[in-house]
């Protein structure tokens, strides 16, 4: 079940990361940001004024939704998995340096965080701000604690276990439908998907004669289908369409739609339909 491990697991500590990163910037930089801002805003009239400071916090807006989401995580499952198959691979050194490289083009930490933040330059002051107070519900951040919690148990017998028994003894229809209708709704399959097949891409263009093994889609959504089985296994099924309920709200989906949009993809050609 390592296929679903880099993710949220890069989701979590790419995010605290991040946010570790700006807070060291900021108290290094505010001296200077201070009076080139209060400089500035001599020279501004009241009305454009009132627009500086509007722009200012719709900047904050995007940000926080952005680090909210733990979407700036890809860029750090994008390595892991480059890292996970050199390995496997037992890649020559130069080999390693190639992919890192290539991968780091399109998925390095900054890119990503300002293709997020770009996919909401058109949302609206509402839209963002309603984008804020859902990431913000409490009913999400449990479903991401449950999350976490499940990334930990990865790898012990408890979630080796419940694993097993899932594929010994699948769930009724009705649950197992429930449980693929928040996936679809968080996306989670979907970005897992498109990320993989990018680095894929990368892996193919400099390991000469590797490729990923045919079905490797299938077993993808398999296992986080049987993760989000595990992370959700005690939570009642009311409790799992009002979740996915949150996740189909309107603004987050049009936003989720161009973060999509705005990855980096697989080459033409080889994208699902």
């Amino acid at each position: 079940m390592n296929i679903v491990k880099p993710l949220v697991a890069a989701l979590l500590a790419a995010s605290v990361s991040l946010v570790n990163a700006q807070q060291n910037v900021a108290v290094i930089d505010s001296p200077v940001t201070e009076q080139a801002s209060e400089a500035t805003s001599e020279q501004l009239t009241p009305e454009q004024l009132a627009e500086q400071q509007l722009q200012e916090q719709r900047q904050l807006l995007r940000s926080d939704i952005v680090q909210l989401s733990g979407l700036t995580g890809l860029s750090q499952q994008a390595r892991n998995l480059a890292q996970q198959t050199l390995n496997e691979q037992q890649a020559q050194l130069g080999y390693q340096y190639q992919v890192a490289s290539r991968v780091a083009q399109f998925w390095n930490p900054q890119l990503i965080e300002g293709q997020l933040q770009q996919a909401l330059e058109s949302a609206s002051d509402e839209d963002l701000a309603a984008l804020q107070q859902l990431l913000n519900d409490a009913r999400l951040q449990d479903a991401r604690a449950k999350e976490s919690s499940a990334v930990s148990d990865q790898g012990s017998a408890e979630f080796q276990a419940y694993v097993q028994k899932l594929r010994a003894q699948p769930p009724g229809a009705a649950r197992l439908a429930l449980v693929q209708e928040l996936d679809k709704a968080m996306r989670f399959s979907e970005f897992m998907l498109l990320t993989r097949a990018s680095v894929y891409a990368q892996l193919e263009a400099v390991l000469k004669g590797w490729k990923p093994a045919e079905d490797w889609q299938q077993t993808l959504q398999n296992e986080v289908q049987e993760f989000l089985l595990y992370t959700y296994r005690r939570t009642p099924n009311d409790g799992i369409r009002e979740l996915t309920s949150l996740y189909q709200n309107q603004a987050l989906q049009q936003w989720l739609a161009a973060v999509k949009q705005s990855l980096p993809q697989q080459p033409a050609g080889q994208q699902d339909s």
